[in-house]
């Protein structure tokens, strides 16, 4: 069976969107990193949870991999390398230097194989951008990607999020989280 390997974990998406969210899947980047996509289910699961997809497409998925586990621990394999690459280049972008080269490389692979897979779709009376599944059967799903991305500043944490703020200087994945978690610091250095 197609299970979560951290059933109890919550999954965080206070990154503000798709590949943001996607990169967070790994906790405490910036000091000892936490894995949350132990498994291809752990990657529906999040899926799900963030509506990448629907609950018939995960569903749909999970019977694929319980059908072809061989293919599943490839997708695995292949979204949790597109995952970190993907953070390579946003991270990059969002500190201001150039993209690693085979980051970028495999990032720009996979846009060309989405965008390959790109139309428009009437939903709820307007066009809206729609995917087609990758070859029928395969198990990995399309990302994008986004400008305004920030790392957050807690040094522990290392996550992305995206600044929507107007004067851009959002500065915590999460306020309540790496935010206060900064401020009680700074305080305690002070006191």
């Amino acid at each position: 069976m197609v299970t979560r390997s951290e059933p109890g974990y919550v999954w965080d998406f206070c990154g503000g969107q798709l590949a943001v969210d996607f990169t967070n899947t790994v906790g405490n980047r910036g000091a000892a990193p936490e894995e949350h996509f132990n498994t291809y289910g752990d990657i529906i699961a999040w899926a799900e949870a963030r509506r990448v997809v629907g609950r018939a497409e995960a569903q749909r998925l999970r019977a694929g991999a319980e059908r072809k586990p061989k293919a599943a621990r490839e997708a695995w394999t292949l979204l949790v390398a597109l995952r970190e690459s993907l953070y390579e280049v946003i991270a990059a972008a969002a500190a201001g230097r150039s993209a690693p080269g085979a980051d970028l490389a495999r990032v720009n692979a996979e846009v060309t194989a989405a965008c390959a897979r790109a139309h428009l779709a009437p939903r709820r009376g307007r066009l809206v951008l729609a995917f087609d599944a990758p070859d029928g059967d395969s198990l990995s799903q399309p990302i994008d990607a986004r400008e305004r991305v920030r790392v957050c500043a807690d040094d522990s944490c290392a996550w992305l999020f995206l600044d929507t703020t107007r004067n851009r200087t959002r500065r915590w994945c999460d306020m309540k989280i790496c935010g206060n978690r900064n401020k009680v610091r700074r305080f305690r250095g002070q006191a």
